[in-house]
Protein backbone atom coordinates (compact mmCIF):
# COMPACT_ATOMS: atom_id res chain seq x y z
CA UNK A 1 0.00 0.00 0.00
CA UNK A 2 1.28 3.62 -1.02
CA UNK A 3 0.74 6.55 1.35
CA UNK A 4 -1.67 7.97 -0.87
CA UNK A 5 -4.19 4.79 -0.23
CA UNK A 6 -3.20 4.94 3.31
CA UNK A 7 -4.19 8.76 3.98
CA UNK A 8 -7.72 7.70 2.20
CA UNK A 9 -8.51 5.11 4.21
CA UNK A 10 -7.47 6.88 7.43
CA UNK A 11 -11.10 8.48 7.73
CA UNK A 12 -12.69 5.45 7.49
CA UNK A 13 -9.88 3.88 9.84
CA UNK A 14 -10.81 6.38 12.07
CA UNK A 15 -14.66 5.31 12.10
CA UNK A 16 -14.47 2.22 12.56
CA UNK A 17 -15.70 1.44 9.12
CA UNK A 18 -12.33 0.32 6.98
CA UNK A 19 -13.24 -3.26 5.55
CA UNK A 20 -11.30 -6.10 7.38
CA UNK A 21 -9.75 -7.10 4.29
CA UNK A 22 -7.79 -3.53 4.09
CA UNK A 23 -7.06 -3.59 7.83
CA UNK A 24 -4.11 -5.97 8.08
CA UNK A 25 -2.55 -4.42 4.93
CA UNK A 26 -3.02 -0.55 6.26
CA UNK A 27 -1.97 -1.01 9.57
CA UNK A 28 1.51 -2.48 8.39
CA UNK A 29 1.90 0.34 6.41
CA UNK A 30 0.79 2.75 8.70
CA UNK A 31 3.52 0.98 11.43
CA UNK A 32 6.41 1.41 8.66
CA UNK A 33 5.63 5.09 7.53
CA UNK A 34 6.42 7.79 10.21
CA UNK A 35 4.40 10.38 7.45
CA UNK A 36 1.32 8.37 7.15
CA UNK A 37 1.24 7.83 11.12
CA UNK A 38 1.98 11.81 12.13
CA UNK A 39 -0.83 12.33 9.58
CA UNK A 40 -3.01 9.89 11.05
CA UNK A 41 -2.11 11.43 14.65
CA UNK A 42 -3.27 14.38 13.32
CA UNK A 43 -6.52 13.47 11.94
CA UNK A 44 -6.97 11.41 15.35
CA UNK A 45 -6.37 14.62 17.23
CA UNK A 46 -9.00 16.80 15.49
CA UNK A 47 -11.45 14.37 14.99
CA UNK A 48 -11.64 13.45 18.90
CA UNK A 49 -11.44 16.90 19.46
CA UNK A 50 -14.68 17.85 17.40
CA UNK A 51 -16.16 14.61 18.96
CA UNK A 52 -15.16 15.54 22.52
CA UNK A 53 -16.72 18.89 21.93
CA UNK A 54 -19.78 18.23 20.86
CA UNK A 55 -20.22 15.83 22.99
CA UNK A 56 -19.47 18.16 26.28
CA UNK A 57 -16.64 15.60 27.15
CA UNK A 58 -13.51 16.79 28.98
CA UNK A 59 -10.65 16.96 26.49
CA UNK A 60 -8.00 13.72 26.68
CA UNK A 61 -4.91 14.74 27.88
CA UNK A 62 -2.78 12.27 25.47
CA UNK A 63 -4.35 11.87 21.84
CA UNK A 64 -1.13 9.97 20.71
CA UNK A 65 -1.41 6.88 23.62
CA UNK A 66 -4.97 6.98 23.03
CA UNK A 67 -4.45 6.66 18.79
CA UNK A 68 -1.99 4.07 20.02
CA UNK A 69 -3.58 1.87 22.08
CA UNK A 70 -6.68 2.08 19.32
CA UNK A 71 -3.73 0.94 16.62
CA UNK A 72 -2.88 -1.72 19.10
CA UNK A 73 -6.46 -2.98 19.86
CA UNK A 74 -6.97 -3.13 15.66
CA UNK A 75 -4.09 -5.20 15.60
CA UNK A 76 -4.73 -7.81 18.33
CA UNK A 77 -8.51 -7.97 16.23
CA UNK A 78 -6.20 -8.73 13.46
CA UNK A 79 -4.65 -11.46 15.39
CA UNK A 80 -7.67 -13.18 16.82
CA UNK A 81 -9.31 -13.46 13.41
CA UNK A 82 -6.25 -15.11 12.23
CA UNK A 83 -5.96 -17.34 14.67
CA UNK A 84 -10.07 -18.24 14.85
CA UNK A 85 -9.13 -18.98 10.94
CA UNK A 86 -6.10 -21.06 11.96
CA UNK A 87 -8.56 -23.14 14.39
CA UNK A 88 -11.84 -23.73 11.81
CA UNK A 89 -9.01 -24.62 9.20
CA UNK A 90 -7.34 -27.10 11.86
CA UNK A 91 -10.52 -28.60 13.08
CA UNK A 92 -11.60 -29.14 9.49
CA UNK A 93 -8.73 -31.24 8.76
CA UNK A 94 -8.79 -32.72 11.84
CA UNK A 95 -12.35 -34.08 11.19
CA UNK A 96 -11.45 -35.73 7.60
CA UNK A 97 -8.37 -37.37 9.19
CA UNK A 98 -10.75 -39.02 12.03
CA UNK A 99 -13.66 -39.84 8.92
CA UNK A 100 -10.58 -41.15 6.73
CA UNK A 101 -9.09 -43.22 9.77
CA UNK A 102 -12.50 -44.37 10.29
CA UNK A 103 -12.89 -45.76 7.07
CA UNK A 104 -9.51 -47.07 6.60
CA UNK A 105 -9.67 -49.15 9.97
CA UNK A 106 -12.93 -50.93 9.18
CA UNK A 107 -12.88 -54.38 8.03
CA UNK A 108 -15.05 -55.22 5.25
CA UNK A 109 -18.10 -57.54 5.69
CA UNK A 110 -18.08 -60.77 3.60
CA UNK A 111 -21.17 -61.47 1.35
CA UNK A 112 -21.84 -64.43 -0.77
CA UNK A 113 -24.18 -65.06 -3.09
CA UNK A 114 -24.52 -68.16 -5.07
CA UNK A 115 -25.74 -68.24 -8.73
CA UNK A 116 -28.20 -70.77 -9.86
CA UNK A 117 -26.09 -72.14 -12.64
CA UNK A 118 -25.66 -75.63 -10.22
CA UNK A 119 -25.43 -73.67 -6.71
CA UNK A 120 -21.36 -74.31 -7.59
CA UNK A 121 -19.97 -70.76 -8.92
CA UNK A 122 -20.70 -68.01 -6.42
CA UNK A 123 -19.84 -64.19 -6.52
CA UNK A 124 -18.08 -63.05 -2.99
CA UNK A 125 -18.84 -58.97 -2.53
CA UNK A 126 -16.99 -57.35 0.00
CA UNK A 127 -18.58 -53.92 1.72
CA UNK A 128 -18.41 -51.86 4.41
CA UNK A 129 -21.40 -52.03 6.80
CA UNK A 130 -23.50 -50.31 4.16
CA UNK A 131 -27.40 -51.72 5.31
CA UNK A 132 -27.98 -54.21 2.41
CA UNK A 133 -31.23 -52.68 1.30
CA UNK A 134 -28.89 -49.66 0.84
CA UNK A 135 -26.48 -51.26 -0.96
CA UNK A 136 -26.73 -50.50 -4.43
CA UNK A 137 -24.29 -53.69 -5.75
CA UNK A 138 -25.59 -55.53 -3.54
CA UNK A 139 -29.91 -54.60 -5.08
CA UNK A 140 -28.25 -54.89 -8.59
CA UNK A 141 -26.98 -58.55 -8.01
CA UNK A 142 -29.96 -59.55 -6.10
CA UNK A 143 -32.35 -58.48 -9.05
CA UNK A 144 -30.09 -60.39 -11.36
CA UNK A 145 -30.27 -63.41 -9.35
CA UNK A 146 -33.56 -63.11 -9.22
CA UNK A 147 -34.09 -62.51 -13.06
CA UNK A 148 -32.11 -65.70 -13.29
CA UNK A 149 -34.05 -67.79 -10.88
CA UNK A 150 -37.69 -66.49 -12.33
CA UNK A 151 -35.84 -67.72 -16.04
CA UNK A 152 -35.14 -70.76 -14.89
CA UNK A 153 -38.48 -71.79 -12.77
CA UNK A 154 -40.66 -70.44 -15.87
CA UNK A 155 -38.54 -73.43 -17.93
CA UNK A 156 -39.32 -75.80 -15.40
CA UNK A 157 -42.87 -74.98 -15.22
CA UNK A 158 -42.86 -75.25 -19.08
CA UNK A 159 -40.66 -78.82 -19.01
CA UNK A 160 -43.38 -80.40 -16.67
CA UNK A 161 -45.99 -79.08 -18.56
CA UNK A 162 -44.94 -80.96 -21.03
Amino acid sequence: MDCRSAQKLSDQYLAGTLPTDLLPEYLRHIRSCPDCLDSLRTDYSITKAIDQINHDQDFSTDYNRDLMQMLERSRVSILRRIRIMILKRAVVIAVLVAIAVFLATRTPEKMKYYLPAGGTESVRLYYYGIEDRYDPVNCTIRERNNEVLDILREEKRNEDVK
